[in-house]
């Protein structure tokens, strides 16, 4: 009995020594895993104020971009407000040089006949002569009037590539939303690392913009794959379905496809 005790205990401290033994080899393993941890937080806190940083200023260039789209927009607006301006006179001088066209043409029928009562008076006949020498108005009303088609081309022209403000707005618009989603991403990464900075951060960017930007609509929609185009089948394709009483969901759909 005794000796079997005696066993027992042997095998006891043969179990202690292997625990000791396995202790002397986990602990440089377990020494190590700690001065992983203490050369690892420095780093994570450098990432956590470089997250915070940047996660700061994307409300500024969320404004910028806002304002860069109401510049834009607004030099977009003047520039159409001029053509509207210049079309429309054009169309004015157009109706007036057609009235004096008209007057030029009487003109000509009543100095035919003139020169027809007259034919026997030769120092009227001679009168009549040089005033037809005279270059005829008509020619230059004529001349001119060739220059509108080319004017009114030009205009539409201009306003058909001022959707290139439309496609930037979009565009725009698109590196918004992403800006916005990139916030969000940022915020909730390090919101479980520094809760008091996150706070601040929301505050900041919950006041209102100082900008005089155009915020985006809450769901408002955007091709973030808009591309100016001057193709004129598309323009047709939309004064067709504007000039229609009722445009179906179809047609509609075709403009955009």
């Amino acid at each position: 009995m005794k000796n079997l005790n005696m066993s027992q205990l042997f095998d006891k401290l043969n179990d202690v020594k292997v625990l000791f033994q396995y202790g002397q080899k986990v602990v440089p393993v377990l020494q190590s895993l700690v001065d992983f941890m203490q050369e690892t937080v420095p780093l994570l806190e450098n990432i956590n104020h470089s997250i915070a940083d940047s996660t700061a200023k994307i409300p500024k260039a969320s404004d910028q971009i806002n304002n860069v789209t109401n510049a834009t927009e607004l030099a977009t607006t003047e520039i159409l407000d001029l053509v509207d301006a210049i079309s429309s006179n054009v169309y004015k001088i157009e109706s007036k040089l057609q009235a004096i066209n008209e007057a030029e043409a009487k003109k000509d029928e009543i100095f035919e006949k003139l020169k027809n009562l007259l034919s026997g008076n030769s120092d009227a006949g001679k009168l009549l002569e040089e005033y037809s020498a005279i270059e005829s108005t008509k020619k230059n009303i004529e001349e001119i009037t060739t220059m509108f088609p080319k004017i009114k081309d030009d205009s539409y022209n201009i306003t058909l590539s001022l959707q290139v403000q439309d496609i930037t707005s979009q565009q725009l618009a698109a590196v918004d939303h992403l800006i916005d989603s990139v916030q969000e991403k940022l915020a909730s990464l390090i919101q479980d690392i520094d809760d008091t900075q996150i706070e601040e951060f929301n505050s900041a960017a919950a006041a209102p913009s100082s900008g005089s930007g155009i915020q985006a609509p809450q769901g408002a929609t955007f091709d973030p794959n808009a591309s100016y185009n001057k193709n004129d089948n598309r323009q047709d394709m939309v004064d067709a379905v504007i000039n229609m009483e009722k445009a179906s969901q179809a047609e509609i759909d075709k403009l955009f496809s």
